[in-house]
């Protein structure tokens, strides 16, 4: 729990949930977080069925953000996923909940994640997170925000079906799934870049938060979208 917090401590960008203050109140620890009112996008996502290319980009962009300043900081969040990502009321996303990051240092790695034990969401997951947490890096969450694309266009996740065990092996295993099998509408262009986001191979995927926004930029130039003030 502390980890959590000092790791959100650094932390100080418009589109990450800031943390306000941390302490003990009779033996429970505690962080104060900024208050975001709005909808996760997996609330949206639920009552909207699926997000459109427009919608998904926009957040993409926000997110990718995020993801950028967190990991300029030395942190992996390793917990990328609908639920964690707000919509405010102002049209600004907010990424949340760093419950299971850690830094990238010698310290933390050996600290508290240990080999033979899983972090993150079975959903999102990369395969070399699934495998031994203590080597996720930006790449990994990388993945983890493809599979959210992947479900803010197609409405659900990349491999909506089995158990957790199951759906580790498919994120190992398999190609990501084409996004047009469920939603023919989204350019070929998005599905490329969810694609190269979730290959299996970290490798191969954006190496950086900066090589994905370029991309992003770019398709959100062809859809003629603007940015959020």
């Amino acid at each position: 729990f502390r980890n959590e917090a000092q790791a959100c401590a650094q932390l100080n960008h418009d589109n990450v949930a800031r943390v306000f203050y941390t302490g003990e109140h009779d033996g429970v620890h505690y962080i104060a977080y900024e208050y975001a009112e709005g909808k996760t996008i997996k609330e949206l996502i639920i009552a909207q069925g699926r997000l459109s290319t427009e919608e998904t980009i926009n957040y993409a962009i926000q997110t990718t953000l995020a993801l950028n300043h967190i990991n300029t900081a030395g942190i992996v969040h390793r917990d990328i996923k609908p639920s964690n990502i707000i919509l405010t009321s102002s049209g600004r996303i907010k990424v949340v909940d760093l419950g299971l990051a850690r830094r990238e240092t010698s310290e933390s790695v050996d600290d508290l994640t240990v080999a033979g034990t899983t972090l993150g969401t079975f959903d999102y997951i990369s395969p070399e997170q699934a495998f031994d947490p203590r080597t996720a890096d930006i790449r990994s969450d990388i993945y983890s925000l493809g599979c959210t694309l992947y479900h803010m266009l197609t409405g659900q996740p990349p491999y909506p079906e089995g158990s957790g065990l199951q759906k580790m092996m498919d994120h190992q295993g398999k190609a990501p799934p084409e996004i047009q099998t469920l939603s023919a509408d989204v350019p070929t262009e998005v599905s490329f870049v969810v694609k190269k986001m979730m290959n299996t191979d970290a490798n191969n995927r954006y190496q950086d938060p900066g090589q994905l926004l370029a991309d992003l930029i770019s398709l959100a130039g062809q859809l003629g979208l603007h940015s959020v003030p």
